[in-house]
């Protein structure tokens, strides 16, 4: 049997409880001062040895640390605009670790649960600010290590609650969501400057729920073990107090530990992973109640004190406050323990790379960009491959994959990164050195997924052989040819260049109705003699390299 709280201890508290917890605000700003002790030192996205890394540092680098993780082994920073963590190993600290407030960006919200600035809110402003050049990912702190909320669109205007202190990053009510977005994509409206905006803003009416952990399995359960995590400082903080109260002593009332909240799964992800979800958030809901029982038995014992007096503390409420954060303490390292079985564990992730989970399986992929040539290889021991790449709504895509050597016959895929089964596009090699797959249409701002393997399982040898990748935005091309060929005269790989539509019309041909469609082409990027014969009246000498007046005699004019 799951071993509880005494009923008639909750009983009690419910009758002499009537403690109303305030939100904070301002924020706290306690700072210590920190000096790097080495060269070469990572600074992350947030508290983890596998987080991205935003930039370095040498030793000598002296700043401020305004926060720290609940486990006191990282510190968190400004650099260059935005939040970074660094390992307490490589710094030194001139002052109390203790004094600061304890943040992770992972455990949303920022502010912590008592005061959270992201969430819901009807809250409001005269400042008003636009986002007239794209969308924008609303999250839950100033920093891209915070989780998304909502996608702005192009257009959206919406009111200024609030700024950081270095004025990166604001917040703003999209649509009854506070969140913070980047100040840079921002105009803000009617003449107003970004300081009238208080710092850190408004406290929102509830902790918000991250577009991540709707329909993210992985991300709600490292979310429970980061939210553990945090509520570890409030259930060691009120140990100590109600510790020092058993042993007779007097104990500070203010300030009091934050109260930590429950945690509320989204219907969908629930049903579909009842089994596991369902009894690890009742265990944390309990988990959390216990804590704040705690600190409740605390609160109203305070408020019972007399001027110039301890406060006033029965031994039931002190017997009764220390076994309800005895069982706490059972049930968060019970929660650990189930949470770190079926979590994956976190990878090293640079800058040109995305961390992938899916099925309960990760691993780290490669980054390209749109118009960047990859080469890469397809092995018995290595049958598929797997790329991120970012892409917006401006973009229309071709996709080639072309096969230098080997036996490969490719299927490629394209999904959204975070929907990996919901497929954009699909192709399969028919037995062409060549394959192209366009026009792909990209409907949303976001990072994508390419999925690279080998669909010939007919073949008596296993697959192995090299290929080349391309990604090209072809919106508004003149498209009229392959983006990657082989020379013939030297096997050598070519990139063609995508050409886009220019500004004079095509020139034709007199008499033949033709239009060259770019005296810039080469003879592998025409469809036909006749646009040859057209490009070259136009001027383009370079297909007729024997003056002989027939163009591309090689591929196109071949009968002439």
């Amino acid at each position: 049997m799951r071993k509880t709280v005494c009923w008639f201890i909750i009983l009690l508290v419910t009758w002499s409880l009537s403690v109303s917890v305030t939100l904070a605000q301002p924020l706290p700003h306690p700072t210590v001062e920190i000096l790097v002790n080495r060269d070469g030192v990572n600074i992350r996205l947030f508290p983890a040895i596998g987080a991205e890394v935003v930039g370095f540092v040498n030793a000598g680098w002296v700043t401020l640390a305004d926060a720290r993780s609940p486990d006191n082994q990282w510190v968190r920073v400004d650099f260059n605009g935005q939040e970074g963590w660094i390992g307490v190993a490589v710094i030194n600290i001139f002052g109390d670790i203790n004094s600061l407030t304890v943040a992770d960006p992972r455990t949303i919200p920022y502010g912590g649960f008592d005061s959270p600035r992201s969430g819901p809110s009807d809250a409001s402003s005269a400042i008003i600010g636009r986002l007239a050049l794209s969308g924008l990912r609303l999250r839950a702190g100033p920093s891209t290590a915070y989780p998304v909320l909502a996608n702005p669109l192009r257009y959206s205007e919406f009111p200024l609650l609030g700024r950081t202190a270095n004025n990166a990053w604001l917040q703003v009510n999209f649509e009854g969501t506070l969140g913070w977005v980047a100040a840079q994509w921002v105009e803000i409206q009617g003449g107003h400057s970004i300081v009238e905006l208080p710092i850190d803003g408004v406290v929102a009416s509830g902790p918000p729920t991250s577009a991540d952990t709707e329909d993210n399995y992985f991300a709600t359960l490292r979310l429970m073990l980061d939210r553990v995590n945090i509520a570890q400082t409030s259930l060691d903080a009120i140990r100590s107090t109600w510790t020092t109260v058993a042993l007779g002593q007097r104990a500070a009332c203010t300030p009091f530990p934050p109260r930590p909240s429950d945690i509320n799964i989204a219907n969908p992800l629930l049903a579909a992973f009842y089994p596991t979800l369902n009894p690890l958030q009742t265990d944390f809901n309990i988990a959390m109640s216990n804590v704040r029982l705690a600190i409740d038995l605390w609160i109203e014992a305070c408020s019972q004190r007399t001027l110039n007096s301890n406060a006033v503390v029965g031994q039931a409420t002190v017997e009764g406050a220390l076994n309800a954060i005895q069982i706490a303490d059972g049930q968060f390292a019970d929660l650990r323990r189930r949470l770190n079985e079926l979590i994956p564990p976190l990878l090293e992730v640079g800058a040109d790379q995305c961390l992938f989970t899916f099925q309960g399986k990760s691993d780290v992929l490669q980054r390209i960009t749109v118009g960047e040539v990859v080469l890469d290889s397809l092995t018995p021991r290595k049958t598929s491959v797997g790329y991120c790449f970012d892409a917006n709504t401006t973009q229309s895509l071709r996709f080639e994959v072309l096969q230098l050597n080997g036996n490969i016959r490719p299927l490629l895929a394209v999904s959204l990164f975070d929907n990996p089964s919901s497929f954009l596009a699909v192709g399969r090699g028919t037995g062409d050195p060549l394959l192209t797959v366009a026009p792909v249409t990209i409907t949303m701002d976001g990072v994508y997924l390419l999925i690279l393997s080998d669909i010939s399982e007919d073949q008596p040898d296993p697959v192995n052989g090299d290929y080349a990748l391309l990604i090209s935005n072809i919106a508004g091309a003149i498209v009229s040819g392959p983006g990657l060929s082989i020379d013939p005269t030297t096997g050598q790989l070519v990139v063609n260049p995508v050409v886009f539509q220019p500004t004079a019309p095509p020139i034709a041909t007199p008499g033949s109705g033709v239009a060259c469609p770019s005296t810039a082409f080469t003879c592998q990027q025409l469809f036909s003699c006749a646009e040859a014969q057209a490009c070259l009246a136009a001027g383009n000498f370079s297909l007729d390299p024997d003056a002989d007046g027939i163009p591309c005699e090689e591929n196109l004019c071949t009968g002439n």
